[in-house]
């Protein structure tokens, strides 16, 4: 493999030259939050230098790039984070590796070469996650060739960086990874906007039906962690675990017991929200279930859906007949979205709701209040929950459904 055919002689156990440039290991621990321990690390230039003065990574890169030797420069990093791992006591966790853009060509298919040099090493691929980027090359039938012969030589594949740029969930059916790293920033926008925390858990739940385990890396604060946690991310990265050093140390006791402390904080959170949005909904059933019951009494619309109406978090109320056509217009205490961006979709009548599961779970257990889960409502385009129970008027072998809509941030607050 052209990435490892520099002359390893060349290279200490503890850093690399390349012209005047010294190159050095730090390693940042990998940490699973549920078995509460590190599970790899990843691997990150440390250069300087000929005046032994500290460059980051990209300065040393693009002093390489001028200088016209990218790839063997690239080579000598790889190589020495592969032999600094080697000495550490790492039992079968993972090595991170991330992989630059020049390296991923047709003639690199040669997954052998490095079998050999980590197998000297004592080390083997299945310990090796490659980190790349899913846009690193412009033709993607050649990331797709490049991925799919390590992964069949026995590597782990990794997409770095995914929630930038071009990222895509289509590219992640395609390639199939090991692992996806969320970029830092997803956390960051996730920080205090309940609807995007809701997005990164989506997302993280949606990455894995492709079989990937997701790593959620920039962990930097406990409330970064315990986004990481509600997430249900599998894997984290971060200075709130543990920073980059020359041997990937930690404090193994105060990490286990950090993580332990974060599962207990979650799981009171958990529980207060739990306790406060059962006793919203509570609330709302009982009103729900009392309008149906006047509704089957032949009370009038308008008149025993009123309590609904006078409820703080009712945006609109509704009724479908049993194909699920809406037959009543919405009422609402509220002003609807007439003269708005959304005003084409304000006339309800005559709307087919069948496919919602607020509908079918009404119809399979009639006279029971269903709560949906939040989704995206119509006419308004928020994120609602509907609250809905079949029911019996004027004739009894026709079942109609009630709906009630709310704001899916009232039972959060």
């Amino acid at each position: 493999m052209k990435y490892f055919e520099l002359p390893l002689s060349q290279i200490t156990a503890s850093q690399g030259k390349s012209s005047a440039m010294r190159v050095h290991s730090h390693f940042q621990p990998i940490i699973s939050l549920t078995h509460r321990r590190v599970v790899g690390y990843e691997a990150l230039l440390r250069a300087q230098n000929a005046n032994g003065q500290t460059c980051s990574p990209l300065d040393a890169f693009n002093r390489a790039l001028v200088e016209n030797r990218v790839e063997r420069f690239d080579r000598e990093c790889i190589a020495s984070h592969l032999l600094n791992f080697g000495q550490m006591d790492t039992e079968n966790q993972w090595l991170f590796l991330n992989l630059r853009s020049e390296t991923i060509q047709p003639h690199n298919h040669r997954a052998d070469l490095l079998e050999k040099f980590l197998r000297r090493r004592g080390l083997g691929c299945e310990r090796m996650v490659l980190e790349i980027l899913e846009d690193a090359v412009s033709d993607p039938a050649q990331l797709q060739d490049f991925v799919s012969h390590y992964k069949e030589s026995g590597f782990l594949i990794a997409i770095d960086d995914f929630g930038t740029g071009a990222s895509n969930f289509d590219r992640i059916w395609q390639l199939e990874p090991h692992i996806v790293k969320l970029d830092r920033s997803m956390l960051v926008n996730a920080r205090n906007n309940p609807r995007r925390q809701r997005w990164l858990s989506r997302c993280v739940a949606l990455l894995r039906e492709t079989g990937a385990l997701v790593l959620l890396e920039g962990v930097e604060t406990e409330d970064d962690a315990l986004l990481t946690l509600d997430s249900e991310a599998d894997l984290a990265q971060g200075f709130y675990f543990a920073r980059p050093s020359a041997t990937g140390e930690y404090e193994e006791k105060a990490l286990a017991d950090s993580i332990h402390s974060l599962h207990q904080h979650t799981l009171r959170d958990q529980l207060v929200r739990q306790h406060s949005q059962s006793r919203k909904k509570l609330q709302l059933q009982k009103l729900l279930k009392q309008t149906a019951d006047d509704l089957e009494q032949n009370m009038d619309f308008a008149t025993a859906t009123q309590p609904l109406q006078d409820h703080e978090a009712i945006e609109r109320i509704y009724m479908l007949d049993a194909e699920g056509v809406q037959i009543v217009e919405n009422i609402s205490a509220r002003s609807e979205v007439s003269g708005t961006a959304y005003a084409p979709l304000s006339r309800s009548v005559g709307a087919l709701w069948a496919r919602r599961g607020y509908f079918r779970h009404a119809l399979e257990q009639p006279g029971q209040v269903q709560i949906s889960q939040p989704y995206l409502g119509l006419p308004d385009a928020t994120l609602d929950i509907t609250l809905s129970i079949a029911l019996n008027a004027g004739n009894p072998a026709r079942l109609l459904v009630l709906c009630a809509d709310c704001p899916a941030a009232w039972l959060e607050t």
